[in-house]
Formats: C-alpha cells, sequence, structure tokens
C-alpha cells in the first residue's frame, strides 16, 4: 500500500501553534540573513538530489561558498557582495566554475581550514544538508514533505497548496497557511541545526 503523502494530514492541523506541539518544533527567531543562508543550502540540497547539472548562477555560487562557512552577518553579506560584483558586467561577468573560484580566493583564505570545508563537492554538501535534515525533521513530518516538494521537486508554495486542495479538499488558501507554517517551521529548525553541527564539525578539525 502506497504510503500517503504527509502534506495531506495538514487539514487536521488547526494552526501553526498546533503544528509546533505536534511535531515539537519549539518557536525560534531567525533574521532574514539567517533565513537566506537556510534557503541557499537548501537549494543545493536539492538541485543534487533532483540531478540538475545545469550551470550554477550567481544565487548558486552564493549557496556553494556560504553552506560550509561558519555563518555570520557580515560573512553572508560579504559573500553576497563579492559574488554578484563578480557576476555583474563590471566586475567582469564571470559565470559557472570561474565565478565559484574567484569568489572563493576573494572570500575564503587559502590557508583558513573553513577552505578545505569548502572545497568539497557540492554532493558531499549536499549529503551534510540531507545528515542534518534527517536527524531534525521527523520523517513522517509534514515539515520534511514540503521540504523535498519545494526544494527537491521544485514545486513553488502555491503548487504545494494546490496539491493539499485537491486530494484533501481544503480551500486552497487555507491550504497554503499550511504550507507557510511548514516552510516558517523548516527554516528556523535547519538554520539551528546546521550552524551546531558546523560548529562541531569545526571543533573536531581543531582539536
Amino acid at each position: 500500500m502506497r504510503k500517503v503523502d504527509a502534506i495531506y494530514h495538514l487539514p487536521s492541523i488547526v494552526d501553526e501553534a498546533h503544528l509546533r506541539r505536534t511535531w515539537k518544533h519549539p518557536k525560534r527567531a531567525i533574521t532574514k540573513k539567517q533565513q537566506a543562508w537556510v534557503h541557499y543550502m537548501l537549494a543545493v540540497w536539492g538541485r543534487v538530489n533532483r540531478g540538475d547539472d545545469s550551470p550554477a548562477g550567481a544565487i548558486n555560487v552564493i549557496g556553494r561558498l556560504m553552506i560550509r562557512s561558519q555563518w555570520s552577518a557580515d560573512k553572508g553579506e560579504q559573500i553576497e557582495g563579492v559574488v554578484k560584483y563578480l557576476y555583474s558586467e563590471e566586475g567582469g561577468a564571470l559565470r559557472g566554475e570561474e565565478l565559484y573560484r574567484k569568489a572563493r580566493d576573494l572570500v575564503i583564505p587559502q590557508s583558513s581550514l573553513s577552505n578545505i570545508i569548502a572545497l568539497a563537492k557540492e554532493s558531499d554538501d549536499a549529503a551534510f544538508v540531507e545528515r542534518v535534515l534527517c536527524k531534525t525533521i521527523n520523517r513522517d513530518s509534514p515539515v520534511r514533505d514540503v521540504a523535498i516538494k519545494q526544494y527537491c521537486e521544485r514545486k513553488c508554495p502555491q503548487d504545494i497548496a494546490r496539491l493539499i486542495s485537491y486530494h484533501t479538499g481544503m480551500d486552497i488558501q487555507a491550504s497554503r497557511r499550511r504550507v507557510v507554517w511548514c516552510s516558517k517551521i523548516l527554516d528556523e529548525e535547519m538554520f539551528y541545526a546546521l550552524k551546531r553541527e558546523m560548529e562541531y564539525e569545526n571543533s573536531l578539525i581543531a582539536a
């Protein structure tokens, strides 16, 4: 018997607080910059897991540099600024691996231990995100299902809401609200879990 997708259980969820209680996700605060960092990392994970080999644009290069850099607001802004400049006509209009290598040389010192991590293959980065996701989000949770559909299957929140509405009969706007709750929880949980895992890895390297 085919397992029913977790998102189709969302109509039984009354509100965001109910969703958090059900799946044990406390409310956490994250900034817009922290949220962007999580989105970059999940985008790399999603691209690898759907087998998309398309050339990386500026956003993907930012993600590749951020995914294994120890996060801080200043570091995130530095990476964004450098990549966007190099991507522009003024900065040389670099693309793909050339853009990645040049930006990496500017934002990650060659002698640093963090550079060893940043040079890891993208598939390794995706595996890192997958490992943290599996440890953090229950496999039967609609939050995990939304992550897979959004980043691996490339469905936008409205597409996911339509699926819920079609299979359960729930109003499209009510479905959309539940997808937004899941996305919000995903961002919060993954930011703190990824940051914690990176700090642990860095402590092992430094030991």
